[in-house]
């Protein structure tokens, strides 16, 4: 027998025992254990639990490996079942562990000593180069594991609060649970590569041999397209702010577990004022579960982290390193290790509402299991710094306080912001965490929980935020929003009938519409500069094309866009009456619109060159308020 097989063998004996007391000392299978590989064990253990007599053969034998769980808390188990010991979420740990538990840490692994009831109790998180030697060490003393039980890091965290960050190392392997068709991985497929090159072949042939139909059916399509983006503009404007769902308020002995991820990554500078609006959260203490992950060779990072939140109860989770090293890939280190019933997650320069947690929880409470997700408003706090600064918080108040509450009103897809987004747990989990080759995870998993059949709902609730305060930080964020809105559309239009028959013919519509239209109407808005270029040159017949009525749509296109973003500007200046900006600022977006050009070319590049790559943003640097002012939150 080799040391794989004994794996295999150690486990199949706990399955059928059932009870330690029907185990009795194996002198040579623990031999064999010991010498057995992490890998090993890990396979034995997942290979019983979700695979047939078939697979455990392979798996024996050396031929496949078994896949890991997505969640800490199958992971856990699966070993606890393996090792023939209890396992425990943390519910009898919080109960029972006492004033006075002892702690040991040791190779990645914790354990804590307790007495219960008179009896020394051991709960363990192992670490995967723990199991042979733990497992050797029960098959010599069977009767071990009746005061062992495995538990998930979470639970100890919850069970032994510290004046300040606990540190634990986070599980990369799986990266994630999305299907492989889902991911962006792959930039595109075998048969959208093949639709492109007979699309692209269809467009040169046409400019070859009728330049001008050409140039008409390429200037119908964008204005068509314009002409709907244009349209959303003009549907908020008529729209009105409707008052939020009605929900229950929950004392605190009624609120669940709340998870906070922060993924971190180079930022030192601004840490302090994030964790100030952690500390000022109005939500229970011990029933925040606050997680800073960090990047295992960001040590500026964990150095601020453990400077700034002492006396916060919280952890520090180290991302392993690896590759792609992206948000989204942090995030599902964070999430398998969530103890909350609900997550969200914050940024390092965000300021959210101290009451966000608890307006999220009772809309949970009162909403069917089908509401999934929530994204609060997100607004800019730094107006005053420069024109481009004014141009984000504009942009940012029409998107949030206009735009998507309209979507979100009608009931159609919602595309989440990238932060002060909060989900179910279960069903996060359910589809699969996020997409870590997606450098915009948020606008994919939106898509994807729809697909579920989960819906998303906006929150009366602020989250303030920090915005570039450079030209090249701008463009560094902007081309990375629109390269991710790419791979989406790319990765979601994989099989156009399969995503209609899931979302719906409208919410496919809104896919297309709000991913698509953001990057034709920026490309619009440079081609209607250029066509104005042509025209002062004495090239007027290039600025409306060859046909006066493409002319005349196009005309109407290019008025009613401006018409409909200038105006809705306008009234989200007047709507965020805390924001000093002239109305007459406005002006400025057409000046906007063509860095907004510019960011699509970039991340057009991008996407052939380096698609997973993740254009950092600097934070810490803008000259922010000491303390956000948060209107009143209507409460039912």
């Amino acid at each position: 027998m080799t040391p794989r097989q004994a794996c295999v063998a150690f486990g199949l004996r706990n399955r059928r025992a059932g009870m330690t007391m029907g185990r009795r000392p194996d002198e040579a299978l623990a031999e064999l254990l010991r010498r057995a590989t992490p890998d090993d064990c890990l396979d034995a253990a997942f290979a019983l639990h979700d695979g047939g007599s078939g697979r455990l053969v392979e798996v024996a034998h050396g031929r496949c490996a078994a896949p890991r769980p997505f969640s800490d808390v199958d992971y856990y188990a699966g070993i606890a079942r393996w090792l023939g010991c209890g396992f425990d979420r943390g519910d009898v740990l919080r109960r029972t562990v006492g004033d006075d538990p002892t702690v040991l840490l040791a190779d990645d692994g914790v354990v804590l000593r307790a007495c219960v009831g008179g009896t020394q109790r051991y709960s363990v998180v192992p670490s995967s180069g723990w199991l042979p030697k733990l497992a050797s060490l029960l098959a010599r003393r069977p009767d071990i594991a009746a005061q062992l039980v495995v538990v998930p890091p979470q639970a100890l965290a919850a069970a032994v609060p510290l004046d300040g960050p606990r540190i634990n190392i986070g599980r990369l392997e799986p990266l994630h649970g999305v299907p492989a068709h889902a991911l962006a991985e792959r930039v595109i497929t075998r048969g959208q590569g093949a639709i492109g090159l007979v699309g692209l072949a269809a467009v040169a042939t046409a400019a070859a041999h009728a330049p001008a139909i050409a140039l008409n059916g390429g200037i119908l399509t964008m204005t068509g397209v314009l002409l709907a983006y244009a349209s959303t503009r003009a549907l908020a404007l008529a729209a009105t702010d409707t008052p939020g769902a009605l929900r229950p308020r929950l004392n605190s002995g009624a609120l669940p577990d709340y998870s906070v991820l922060v993924p971190l990554y180079r930022e030192d500078r601004g840490l302090a004022h994030l964790v100030q609006a952690l500390r000022r959260l109005d939500y229970p203490h011990e029933k925040l579960d606050v997680q800073f992950l960090v990047e295992a060779d960001d040590t500026l990072t964990q150095h601020a982290v453990l400077r700034e939140t002492a006396g916060l109860n919280c952890r520090m989770t180290i991302v392993p390193g690896g590759r792609p090293r992206t948000k989204p890939r942090a995030l599902n280190v964070g999430l398998r290790q969530a103890r909350g019933e609900y997550v969200t997650i914050y940024d390092a320069e965000d300021r959210p509402d101290p009451l966000q947690l608890r307006i999220a929880a009772e809309v949970f409470a009162a909403s069917p299991p089908d509401l999934a997700a929530l994204q609060a408003r997100l607004t800019i706090d730094h107006v005053s710094d420069n024109w481009l600064t004014r141009m984000f918080a504009i942009e940012y108040a029409c998107l949030f306080d206009h735009v998507m509450p309209m979507v979100g009103a009608h009931g159609r897809l919602l595309l989440l912001g990238g932060t002060s987004n909060h989900f179910r747990t279960d069903a996060l989990v359910r589809v699969g965490g996020w997409d870590p080759y997606n450098v915009t995870e948020d606008a994919d998993l939106a898509i994807r929980m729809r697909r579920f059949g989960y819906r998303t709902a906006m929150i009366p609730s602020h989250t303030f935020e920090e915005a570039p305060v450079t030209i090249g930080a701008w463009l560094k964020q902007r081309s990375r929003w629109f390269k991710g809105f790419m791979q989406t559309w790319l990765v979601h239009n994989r099989a156009p009938r399969t995503l209609v028959r899931e979302v719906g013919l409208a919410d496919a519509v809104v896919l297309h519409l709000f991913l698509l239209g953001a990057l034709a109407a920026a490309l619009a808005h440079c081609a209607f500069v250029l066509q104005l270029a042509l025209l002062a040159s004495g090239q007027a017949n290039l600025l409306f094309g060859p046909s006066a009525w493409v002319g005349g749509l196009q005309t109407l296109a290019v008025t009613l866009g401006y018409t409909a973003s200038f105006a809705l500007g306008a009234i989200s200046i007047r709507h965020r009456r805390g924001i000093a900006i002239s109305p007459w600022a406005v002006l400025w977006f057409p000046v906007y619109w063509l860095l907004m050009g510019a960011a699509v070319l970039i991340a057009l590049h991008d996407l052939v060159r380096s698609p997973h790559h993740w254009r950092k943003t600097t934070h810490g640097v803008a000259r922010r308020p000491r303390r956000p002012r948060f209107g009143r939150t209507r409460r039912a």
